[in-house]
């Protein structure tokens, strides 16, 4: 018995150090990828048909958190030095609780923004779907994706294998922690999660 439990902790851990050496490949994989594609600067970014802002989390008072806040306000930026540009929000809302696309929506307005430039995407539950949705709801095929550091190269890892062309307008990353770590296995889900879609939808 002793020695069967040895075996499968020695198993068990071989499959741990696959998965860690796959994850920061794919990680690595991803960032390197990802670095043609990404801007510091609005003005750098080429033509786009709309600048689109994945969701995340919002207050019950119907504030933005400070990752949204930063997320809205540079997508705001970009998208008014590009007339006709729409401003895609993604994201969703919690039963009895705060609705994402609301309060980005809710912000985009009281800044000025025109609401007929602006597509609500209320199923934007992951940024894959952000994107897929994108695609395949809206027509889209040339977006500017506006996200913290961290996130934006698997944003753009998963908007390349949708056959789209995305561009990231880069925000730093807040430094309350835990992000990369979080992000590592966002990431790993990913690749693997749009392998298995591509199988099943050749287009």
């Amino acid at each position: 018995m002793k020695r069967r439990l040895v075996a499968i902790a020695a198993n068990l851990a071989f499959l741990v150090f696959i998965v860690l050496v796959s994850g920061w490949i794919i990680s690595t994989y991803m960032e390197v990828k990802a670095v043609p594609e990404t801007f510091a600067s609005p003005d750098s970014i080429p033509v786009i048909e709309a600048v689109v802002v994945p969701g995340a989390s919002v207050y019950r008072s119907g504030k933005l958190s400070p990752v949204l806040l930063q997320r809205m306000d540079a997508a705001l930026d970009l998208a008014r030095r590009r007339p006709g540009v729409k401003l895609v929000l993604s994201g969703h809302a919690v039963p009895k609780g705060y609705s994402e696309t609301s309060a980005m929506r809710d912000h985009a307005v009281g800044k000025g923004f025109p609401p007929r430039d602006i597509l609500i995407d209320e199923n934007g539950r992951s940024t894959f779907l952000t994107l897929l949705n994108c695609k395949k709801k809206f027509g889209l095929l040339r977006v500017a994706i506006v996200t913290q550091d961290y996130h934006l190269p698997r944003a753009l890892y998963i908007a390349r294998r949708l056959k789209m062309r995305g561009y990231g307008l880069s925000l730093a990353t807040p430094e309350n922690g835990g992000w990369l770590d979080r992000e590592w296995f966002s990431r790993l889900k990913d690749f693997i999660l749009v392998r298995i879609f591509k199988f099943f939808h050749a287009n």
